[in-house]
């Protein structure tokens, strides 16, 4: 008998799901990534701006460089040097009128925990004959690879805290170990690749 897109679809359910209770154990439970988001002491007085200017939704820099100034020199130079005067920085201005924590950031959470998962099934079909243990491996991969792609990033250009980093990356080992360990327990088996197509026997 062949692996049938069934299993497919449940190695990534339940491999989104395991990822989906890991993240919300370390955020909540230990406050990784959330242990860095500091409280300001003058945040009525900022919320009031900000209702009185009417911001919109949206990300917000400053000091900020109008992007017709982008190629003159003078204004960048300008530009660089209010930023290493500060303050300087990022805003994000969340939508009026929705829950921080509701139906869409959580059922988004997991359909995004499942997605990647999902993809990731596919990363287990394409290594072929792998053992268990080197699949796992491979899932364990994923972890410093999204770090380096995506949060790091944010370190670099948009100033997020080095511990920030740090507590993403170990979310990102917890979950992709104990997801890909489960993954691949449901899809194991020997891979046989034939031409375009690649299937896994039931073990």
């Amino acid at each position: 008998f062949m692996v049938t897109s069934v299993r497919m679809a449940a190695a990534a359910v339940v491999g989104g799901f395991v990822m989906f209770v890991c993240g919300a154990v370390l955020h909540v439970g230990l406050e990784l990534e959330t242990r860095t988001i500091g409280v300001s002491s003058s945040e009525s007085q900022l919320r009031q701006l900000l209702a009185n200017q009417s911001h919109s939704p949206g990300f917000y820099a400053f000091p900020s460089l109008p992007p017709e100034l982008e190629t003159a020199p003078k204004a960048v130079a300008e530009y660089e040097l209010e930023w290493m005067k500060g303050p300087s920085g990022i805003l994000l201005v969340a939508p009026t009128g929705e829950a921080s924590m509701g139906p869409v950031q959580l059922l988004g959470e997991l359909f995004c925990n499942i997605a990647a998962c999902a993809l990731a099934c596919l990363l287990l079909i394409s290594q072929g004959n792998a053992s268990f243990v080197r699949r796992c491996f491979g899932f364990l991969l994923l972890a410093p690879v999204s770090t380096l792609t995506l949060t790091a990033s944010h370190v670099l250009w948009y100033r997020f805290p080095h511990q920030f980093a740090i507590d993403g990356l170990w979310v990102a080992l917890v979950e992709w170990s104990l997801a890909g360990l489960v993954m691949a327990w449901i899809l194991r088996g020997r891979c046989r690749v034939s031409g375009d197509s690649a299937t896994l026997p039931l073990s």
